[in-house]
């Protein structure tokens, strides 16, 4: 079905309505025709632009990761910066506060945590670990250069860091940690570094 508007426009439309009616009635309570009477379209307009609800909801994580990877792709290329501040910038980039914490991502959050929706975070959470992977590779590989890393396999050694950041990042996201509990986590995660590293902790501190 041809739609007379242009696909982003009418895609960013579909997923705003979608997401203010997950707000208000929430996700499992939430229809695809609610969302068709909510943006004024035909069914197969709909269906033209998403697969069903649950692309709609992927396509609304993706949206809300979006800033976060141009920023994460702009820390690891920094040629500005050297290994180890891109590291601590890369932590600082990740860390969500409780006062950054907006009704939109609360309710994303939460529906990202349904049972049935696990799937759709394991798909989202593979695709976003090898974009987050090929960004800390390019970050140890610049380490090593610069011998304060010592890595034989950055590649893989990224790939194993980034897998148990992101992994525990939900789990803490989850749980609605304090900035005390999220800095526990932080200290670990930079003490896990260090030693995988070969490098000295004070140099996250510079």
């Amino acid at each position: 079905m041809r739609d007379v508007k242009e696909s982003e426009v009418r895609q960013a439309e579909i997923m705003d309505a979608a997401l203010s009616l997950f707000i208000e009635k929430g996700y499992l309570n939430t229809t695809t025709q609610d969302i068709i009477d909510r943006v004024k379209i035909s069914r197969g307009l709909l269906y033209y632009h998403f697969k069903n609800k649950e692309d709609i909801l992927y396509r609304l994580i993706e949206r809300y990761s979006e800033p976060m990877l141009r920023k994460l792709s702009s820390i690891a290329y920094d040629p500005e910066l050297s290994a180890p501040e891109k590291i601590k910038a890369f932590i600082e980039s990740t860390l969500v506060l409780p006062g950054d914490v907006t009704k939109e991502m609360t309710t994303l959050q939460k529906t990202v945590n349904l049972g049935q929706n696990r799937y759709l975070i394991d798909q989202f959470s593979h695709n976003f670990i090898n974009k987050l992977t090929e960004y800390f590779s390019a970050i140890i590989e610049q380490g090593n250069s610069e011998n304060v890393f010592h890595v034989a396999y950055p590649r893989e050694t990224a790939s194993f860091l980034v897998t148990g950041y992101v992994f525990v990042s939900n789990e803490v996201k989850a749980a609605h940690m304090d900035a005390d509990g999220q800095n526990r986590y932080i200290a670990a995660f930079k003490a896990v570094l260090a030693r995988t590293f070969g490098m000295d902790m004070n140099l996250f501190e510079n």
